[in-house]
Parts: structure tokens; sequence; C-alpha cells
């Protein structure tokens, strides 16, 4: 009885001959093509996904922040009191309640102010109301008085 190697399958092949050697090449390039086609798809997927995500949080951090006030609007005036007052660099230091048109929590923090007279009629201690602006890209007293 003669078999031919025809009617073998050809994983029985030796792992040395030619045929099998071209099967796990095209087979690499399959397992290749395969993953390359699943990254696609989940780059496709979900960068937009992450974009949609990253705006929704934008814009619901926009509505309580304002980088700049309308000037047509009136400033709202802040309860604060003068912690110290700085007049080699025209600042004062404030601990102030809630900033609304900023969207600022109540804090102490130095402000440029707009007016150098400012710097000369209050004191560290003085109880004020004052409004906040931006000018030239810094936080800046626009208006400052006494609380009473």
């Amino acid at each position: 009885m003669r078999i031919s190697l025809r009617i073998w399958p050809t994983f029985a092949l030796a792992p040395a001959t030619p045929l099998f050697q071209k099967r796990v090449s095209s087979m690499t390039h399959l397992y290749l093509l395969s993953n390359f086609v699943v990254i696609a798809i989940t780059l496709l997927i979900g960068v937009p996904l992450t974009s949609m995500a990253n705006t929704n949080v934008d814009r619901a951090d926009s509505k309580t922040e304002l980088s700049e006030p309308n000037d047509n609007v009136a400033l709202p005036l802040v309860n604060g009191e003068i912690i110290k007052v700085d007049p080699l660099i025209s600042a004062i230091t404030m601990k102030h309640d809630q900033i609304p048109n900023f969207g600022m929590p109540a804090m102490t923090m130095t402000f440029n102010v707009s007016d150098s007279e400012m710097l000369h009629q209050f004191k560290a201690g003085d109880a004020v109301k004052f409004s906040i602006g931006k000018r030239n890209g810094a936080l800046t007293i626009v208006s400052l008085e006494m609380n009473s």
C-alpha cells in the first residue's frame, strides 16, 4: 500500500518544509492585520467620545467662572478685610468673600490696585467693600470703599 504525500493534510508536514513556512507567514500577516483593524476601530470610536466628554466638563466650568466680565455690567461689591498694604508693588492683600464675577471662592490673596491713592487711604485691618476687574491680564481692585 502506497500513500502519496498529496493525501496527507498540510499540518502533518514537517515544520521545515516551505509550504508550512508560507502558511505561518500568511497567518502572521492575518494576525497583524486583524490587530490593526481593532486598534483603528477603537481610535475611531474612542477619540470622539473622549472629546465629547471633555466638552461637557468645560461647559459646566464656564458657567461658574468668567475670565473677563462684561464692562457693561456693574461689578459686584465684595466684602473684605485688608491684611496688608504694599505700596512698593502697588498691591493690597485682602481676605475676601466669594467674588461672583470670577467664580472665585472666599480666600486671602494679593490684588493689584488701579489707583495708587487707594494705597494711602486704607490700612491693614480695615473692613472694606471692593470690586475686582481684569487689567492687563491681572486681577485688579477697581473700586475700594470702607464697609459701613
